[in-house]
């Protein structure tokens, strides 16, 4: 799996299933882009794999080979040093999602479906929103609400948001493909996103963008 899409002349996306027996260091064409990878003795195998299968979806969305540097802020967040671009990256299993953009801030959330995620689920879930979730797509909908929050946290950059009492998502009815709007509530202050969510086979896709 290789999906590359735009979402508009500035933002786009890309999802790939990573394969353990692929160099993706093979695939980027300069060197330079991944050196920082390449020395980095203290990370694993696996890591390093989604590393490079991340600088190998930047230079496809690009369609470039300059050595575009992903580093990190000190809350966890992906940015490409010296540029105007924008960037949000997300792991799940083997795979891997990134969202691009040239103008606005975004965050992109990708999860594989399972049944774990009911362990968590009080820790992130309001009862307003247990509240409009429909029992034949529970773990679905369930999944898209962690996910959105997931992306609001990713776009607000800070740190320091509670998904249960700051990230609240309003009432959606479940599609294979659709759209919903979140609210960011800081000081009983907050700022509504609209968010894209899609099934793709046992994934859920979600993005959006900083308005």
């Amino acid at each position: 799996m290789n999906i590359l899409k735009t979402l508009n002349p500035n933002i786009s996306i890309a999802l790939l299933k990573i394969e353990q027996n692929t160099d993706y260091s093979l695939l980027i064409k300069d060197n330079k882009s991944i050196e920082d990878i390449v020395n980095a003795a203290h990370k694993s195998h696996i890591r390093k794999q989604q590393l490079f299968a991340a600088r190998y979806l930047l230079q496809e969305l690009t369609n470039d080979s300059n050595p575009y540097n992903i580093a990190y802020t000190d809350h966890g967040k992906p940015f490409i040093k010296d540029s105007e671009w924008e960037i949000s990256i997300s792991h799940s299993q083997d795979f891997i999602a990134l969202i691009l953009s040239k103008d606005k801030k975004v965050g992109i959330d990708i999860e594989v479906i399972d049944p774990r995620i009911f362990r968590i689920e009080r820790k992130f879930l309001r009862e307003d929103e247990k509240a409009f979730i429909s029992p034949d797509h529970y773990v679905e909908q369930l999944y898209i609400i962690w996910s959105t929050k997931e992306v609001l946290f990713k776009i607000h950059e800070k740190g320091g948001l509670i998904f249960k009492e700051n990230i609240r998502v309003h009432p959606f009815n479940y599609q294979l493909q659709g759209t919903l709007d979140a609210d960011i509530i800081i000081n009983n202050h907050h700022k509504t996103f609209l968010v894209k969510y899609e099934l793709i086979n046992k994934l859920i896709l979600v993005y959006s963008m900083d308005q």
